[in-house]
């Protein structure tokens, strides 16, 4: 059971080593959920995705989607 959560530790200091790089450590957990939700769906869909996707994909409410879009597009992220 250690090395289970010896494993997990690293999973996480590589996560937060990758947020880091990619200037996306001060986003809210919406943000993060909407923005790994869109680089998951645009890896494996060259047509990226569409409101109804990330909905699915992330468990978050449309309107909750709606506003980090918004939020995550006026950053100049999306």
């Amino acid at each position: 059971m250690k090395e289970f959560y010896r494993n997990i530790s690293d999973a996480l200091s590589m996560l937060d080593g990758l947020e880091q790089d990619l200037n996306i450590r001060h986003f809210s957990p919406n943000e993060l959920k909407v923005f790994y939700t869109i680089i998951t769906r645009s890896a494996y869909n060259e047509g990226g995705s569409n409101i109804s996707e990330i909905v699915e994909n992330s468990g978050m409410s449309r309107s909750t989607v709606y506003k980090t879009l918004k939020k995550l597009s006026s950053e100049g992220v999306i």
